[in-house]
């Protein structure tokens, strides 16, 4: 395989990340010169992972089998095999930056060699995490019917921690190594405070896709939590009572607003401007959605949601006026 030359850095990191995330793009072009490269890189590898995880018209045994190579890659072994066979998978897959993503999957894996080493380890490291999530989510919903739930609360801590909690636990760590001196706390309570902000992203996620998880048979309200809020007889969607589930919704969405209140204190905990306007972004875009969610009738099912153009637009110069002035609080 031909290593690209480093000019290939900005296109595999500008356009593609652009193609392949509209909300996350906003922070990671922004972020200081030294934590640019390795955190935009974990976000590709785990992005095109995703992918992978989630070509619906392939097998879920297929999927896996993949993951393995993946993951096997990570460790060492070389690329071409696996970039033949996300290649292949590419054809499935129908939004065009990721199938581009799968296509050039080797070139993000030769920017992960030329890390420094402690940024190499330490993304290794995490993309290791969301792969165990990815794979169990694979192996927990294989097939699209029946709908199946995550068995308890335990696991729904587990799995907002393998995908985003372990990722505010990294950002810090790669933050703290490659900018020392950027945080005015210790590293081991940004990190905390970075696990709690990723999972609250990611319950938000839950909650704002339920509908669309449920159409491919993946409920992550736990079971148990359902039949504690009165949920009786079968777990269907579209349920004949909805009051057990926005019960357990309620308790979601008030864990992320408190897992969002958590990432308030990361923002301004950081000295670095550009690092502050990256960290606000997500956390105005999840607020704004938090917002949206509490605001849905509790009579009938839960619906998509999605942040619009223009209220980003306006919260890329509020994360802008709050990170250029230090003064960082909720809206």
């Amino acid at each position: 395989m031909t290593t690209p030359s480093p000019d290939c850095a900005r296109p595999l990191q500008g356009p593609l990340l652009a193609a392949v995330s509209r909300s996350f793009y906003l922070s990671l072009r922004f972020l200081p010169p030294p934590v640019r490269a390795p955190l935009s890189v974990s976000y590709l590898l785990a992005r095109a992972a995703d992918t992978i995880a989630d070509v619906a018209a392939l097998p879920a045994a297929d999927r896996l089998v993949l993951l393995a190579e993946f993951r096997a890659v990570l460790a060492g072994e070389a690329v071409p095999p696996l970039a033949a066979r996300a290649a292949a998978f590419a054809e499935a897959v129908a939004h065009s930056g990721e199938r581009e993503l799968l296509e050039r999957l080797a070139e993000c894996f030769a920017q992960l060699a030329a890390l420094t080493p402690g940024s190499y380890a330490l993304v290794r490291e995490v993309l290791g995490h969301i792969l165990d999530g990815m794979e169990q989510d694979l192996r927990r919903f294989p097939e699209a019917a029946p709908l199946r739930c995550l068995g308890t609360e335990a696991e729904l801590d587990q799995y907002t921690w393998q995908v985003a909690g372990c990722v505010g636990e990294f950002w810090t760590a790669i933050c703290a190594a490659e900018l020392p001196g950027v945080f005015t706390r210790p590293a081991a309570e940004m990190a905390a405070w970075g696990k709690s902000y990723g999972q609250a992203l990611q319950l938000i996620n839950i909650l704002r896709d339920q509908a669309g998880d449920a159409a491919i048979g993946r409920c992550y309200l736990p079971e148990t939590s359902l039949r504690a809020a009165g949920l009786q007889g079968e777990v269907a969607w579209p349920a004949r009572d909805w009051t057990p589930w926005h019960r357990v919704r309620r308790d979601l969405l008030g864990r992320a607003r408190e897992g969002l209140a958590a990432g308030w204190c990361y923002a301004a905990s950081q000295r670095s401007i550009r690092l502050r306007f990256a960290t606000l972004m997500p956390l105005l875009i999840g607020g704004a959605t938090l917002d949206q969610l509490e605001a849905l009738p509790e009579d009938g099912p839960p619906r998509a949601l999605k942040v619009s153009r223009p209220l980003v637009k306006k919260m890329v110069r509020r994360a802008l006026w709050m990170a250029l002035s230090g003064r960082i609080s909720p809206p």
